[in-house]
C-alpha cells in the first residue's frame, strides 16, 4: 500500500503542470485572430458594365511567385530594409492563386470572357512570372515581373514583356497596403488587356506603357 507521503510530491507536480497548461491555453485564447486579405477587389455597390465574350480564347496559366513571399503570412519590408513576417496579416489563399484570380477577373471585365470556341490562331495563353512582390507599409505596394502572351498559331512568336506596377501609399495601415496591391494587380491586368485588345483587332501587340520587353 502506497503511503500518503509518497503521493504528495507527485500530486503537486501534476497540479503545477495543469496550472501551466491552463495559463498557456488562456494566453492562446487572448491572442487576436489573424486578419485575412485578398487581391480581389471588394464587390462594388454600383452595377458593373457587362462585357460580352469576345472572339478570342485566352487562358491565364498558374502564376509564379518569389519563394520568399509565397506563404500565407505577409512579408513586409521595414524602414531599415529588413524583412518581417506578420503572423496576424495573411492572404486568404496562396499568393499565386490570388494574383491569378485578380488578373483573370480584371481581364474578364476589360476584354470579355474567353470565347468558348475560338478559331485556330485566336487562342492565347498568358503566363505571368512575378519577380518582386514588395510590401512597404505607409510607402508602396509593388509588383514587378514578366508576362508572356503566346498564340497557338504555328510559327507565331510570343510577346514577352516586363512591367513594374507600383502604388504609392499616402497613409499607413495594412488595409491601405492590401488596397495598393489590388491596384497594382489591376495595372498588370490592364497591360495584358491592352495586348489582347490589339490582337483581337488584328493589330500587332506591343509592350506599350511598360518598362519594356523582357
Amino acid at each position: 500500500m502506497t503511503s500518503p507521503l509518497a503521493e504528495g510530491p507527485a500530486q503537486g507536480r501534476r497540479v503545477a503542470t495543469g496550472a501551466v497548461l491552463i495559463a498557456l491555453l488562456a494566453g492562446c485564447g487572448a491572442a487576436q485572430p489573424p486578419r485575412y486579405h485578398s487581391l480581389m477587389p471588394a464587390v462594388s455597390t454600383t452595377a458593373r458594365p457587362v462585357v460580352a465574350a469576345g472572339s478570342l480564347g485566352w487562358e491565364l496559366l498558374p502564376v509564379a511567385i518569389p519563394a520568399g513571399v509565397d506563404q500565407p503570412q505577409w512579408v513586409v519590408r521595414t524602414v531599415d530594409g529588413s524583412l518581417a513576417v506578420l503572423e496576424q496579416e495573411r492572404w486568404i489563399a496562396p499568393l499565386g492563386d490570388e494574383v491569378r484570380a485578380a488578373v483573370t477577373d480584371r481581364l474578364t471585365q476589360v476584354v470579355g470572357a474567353p470565347a468558348a470556341s475560338a478559331a485556330p490562331g485566336r487562342r492565347w495563353r498568358i503566363r505571368i512570372d512575378v519577380q518582386r512582390f514588395d510590401s512597404v507599409p505607409g510607402r508602396e505596394a509593388r509588383i514587378e515581373g514578366t508576362w508572356t502572351l503566346a498564340s497557338d498559331a504555328e510559327g507565331a512568336a510570343p510577346l514577352r514583356c516586363r512591367g513594374e506596377f507600383v502604388q504609392a501609399l499616402a497613409a499607413g495601415g495594412y488595409l491601405a497596403l492590401a488596397k495598393g496591391h489590388q491596384q497594382a494587380a489591376a495595372q498588370l491586368a490592364d497591360a495584358i488587356a491592352s495586348a489582347l485588345k490589339a490582337v483581337a483587332a488584328g493589330q500587332t501587340a506591343t509592350c506599350a506603357g511598360q518598362a519594356g520587353p523582357g
